[in-house]
């Protein structure tokens, strides 16, 4: 558990959006990751600061945009897997499962991937979509899971989307 504020922590305000969360997690691990100069503690304290911050601002009552009403059903699960590949890899193989999917309308490598789920044998997939985030883990990848569906639809469960992202990835022929 972290004992600062996760918002001190990411440099950000308590009434950012989880984009701006997001986008302060990226800019402060290209500072504090590993593989830069930083050290595993560091980048661990910001790991745990991005998931305490995205918990705080998903219990705070936010106003409903236009875009966002027909998306409203929603499910998150974070560190929902992990791959033993570093982001870059891990992402283009994620991109791979997005297309067989359905339509991909968010990339940001290597963090970030927002894609349809129209196209997979995911219950309520027809009008879902799933949200991965990519986060470093000494020498491997996490990937958390946001997934949702249309107001209209029934739920879609994150563990199946989960699960169906997993056979999926161990489907594909990985480089040795």
């Amino acid at each position: 558990m972290i004992s600062q504020d996760p918002f001190a922590i990411l440099h950000i305000d308590r009434t950012d959006s989880e984009v701006v969360i997001r986008k302060a997690w990226r800019e402060r691990a290209r500072q504090v990751h590993p593989d830069v100069g930083g050290s595993d503690a560091a980048m661990q304290e910001l790991n745990e600061a991005l998931h305490s911050a995205l918990e705080l601002i998903s219990c705070t009552p936010t106003p409903v945009t236009k875009v966002r009403s027909s998306w409203s059903r929603r499910e998150r699960d974070v560190s929902s897997f992990t791959v033993d590949v570093l982001p870059a890899e891990c992402f283009e193989a994620l991109v791979i499962v997005a297309g067989m999917s359905g339509a991909i309308s968010v990339e940001e490598p290597p963090y970030h991937l927002e894609f349809s789920l129209h196209d997979s044998d995911v219950q309520g997939g027809r009008q879902g979509w799933c949200q991965c985030d990519l986060i470093p883990e000494a020498g491997a990848t996490t990937v958390s899971l946001l997934v949702g569906t249309s107001d209209n639809e029934p739920d879609i469960s994150v563990e199946e989307v989960r699960d169906y992202l997993v056979a999926s990835l161990n489907s594909i022929e990985w480089p040795n």
